[in-house]
């Protein structure tokens, strides 16, 4: 069968979707990714084949432009769907949909028998109604779509079924067939009957183990610290806290290693003798050597340290890191902290309870293991092959 995959231009989400799409690969599909040209060599050194769609969005600068609206929305969630949360919103409709009619005119040509869409891409979901084919939506992070609540929410978001009307579909609910979900259960809310779980894999780009990196000291806690870059990008430099994280576990008996991109090296500034600097390795290569991490509270960052098993502080500026971090912390396998209360101090208790709390480092085992006990992407393959087939269409 053919599979087409909508994917945003933000390549953290694509990064979620590749494991499932590489699994139909593998099961003999054809896979297809569609994407925005920004995307090709993403796209492609993953190992998949890419189709450029018209309608390229700087989804960073949009962000910018409602940021202030988007963090009010953060601190009155209640009046999200309505007033100041309508602007927010709209951008997220200027973001997501500019490609719609590219990928409907697109899809109608290549006759995909299912179409899996990022969150972030609902012109796929719209695709698959007017083809009248299974519309599988693909969380990468918080459920705010799939979930018991989720159909309430778009009831009240103005404009939401627009796109569909525009087609001719008359449409109401979750537009979507099916929602794939690699979060373990424990930290979503409820889901839907529709929503299906998957465990995560982690990839992050190609890449080597990274070399440079000391031996283990025996008896002595290795500490992985990151920071995503659209955080900085959309916030600015006073978002980039790892040199004051660096600065405020100076003196903690342990090791740090700083998984960073070169191009922000400059900033972190002389770094202490047991603090070393690896140039943006694949994360899921380096986790598997520490025993605890600390970043800015991105889905992807949390799924892979989940993975292996880690203790975690998320250090958060936005609503979606907020949703994510928050769960975490109430699972017991991290802690989590909203920028205002990341004083020096605040960062140095929260760096030393990873390394001390035997509860938290429990608490972050049991979520391990119910990640792997989640169907892995080749099972989830086959109960969407079935469900293509069940809705399948004769071809030319």
């Amino acid at each position: 069968m053919r599979v087409l995959v909508v994917t945003s231009p933000w390549p953290t989400h694509y990064f979620v979707m590749q494991p499932l799409a590489g699994a139909f690969r593998a099961a003999g599909h054809e896979v297809l990714i569609a994407a925005q040209a920004s995307m090709s060599d993403l796209v492609t050194r993953s190992g998949l084949p890419m189709v450029a769609i018209d309608g390229d969005v700087d989804l960073v600068g949009i962000r910018r432009r409602t940021l202030s609206r988007e963090l009010q929305a953060r601190e009155k969630p209640a009046q999200a769907a309505g007033g100041e949360g309508n602007e927010v919103f709209d951008s997220w409709r200027e973001a997501t949909l500019s490609n719609l009619d590219s990928v409907v005119e697109f899809a109608g040509a290549w006759l995909p028998d299912l179409i899996v869409a990022d969150t972030m891409s609902p012109a796929g979901l719209v695709a698959a109604r007017v083809l009248g084919i299974p519309g599988i939506r693909h969380l990468w992070g918080w459920d705010f779509l799939g979930s018991v609540e989720g159909e309430k929410l778009l009831s009240v978001l103005p404009g939401f079924y627009e796109p569909y009307e525009r087609y001719g579909l008359k449409v109401t609910g979750d537009p979507a067939t099916r929602t794939v979900d690699p979060c373990p259960p424990s930290l979503q809310p409820p889901g839907s009957p529709t929503r299906i779980s998957m465990q995560y894999v982690p990839y992050n780009g190609p890449g080597s183990v990274p070399s440079g990196l000391p031996p283990r000291a025996e008896g002595r806690p290795r500490i992985c610290l990151t920071w995503g870059r659209s955080i900085t990008r959309i916030i600015g430099d006073k978002a980039f806290l790892l040199p004051q994280i660096i600065r405020a576990v100076d003196g903690i008996d342990a090791d740090f290693v700083v998984a960073i991109d070169p191009a922000d090296r400059d900033g972190l500034g002389e770094l202490p003798p047991n603090v070393v600097a690896l140039d943006a390795p694949p994360l899921h290569l380096l986790l598997d050597t520490c025993d605890a991490i600390v970043h800015q509270g991105g889905s992807g960052t949390v799924y892979n340290a989940i993975r292996y098993g880690l203790p975690q502080l998320a250090i958060t500026h936005m609503a979606d890191q907020d949703n994510i971090s928050a769960a975490l912390e109430k699972s017991g396998a991290g802690i989590h902290l909203r920028s205002e209360e990341a004083t020096a101090e605040a960062i140095r208790r929260a760096v030393a309870r990873l390394v001390d709390d035997s509860g938290i480092a429990h608490a972050a085992a049991r979520l391990r293991a119910e990640m792997l006990s989640q169907p892995a992407p080749a099972q989830v393959v086959a109960e969407l092959e079935q469900l293509a087939a069940s809705a399948s269409r004769p071809r030319d």
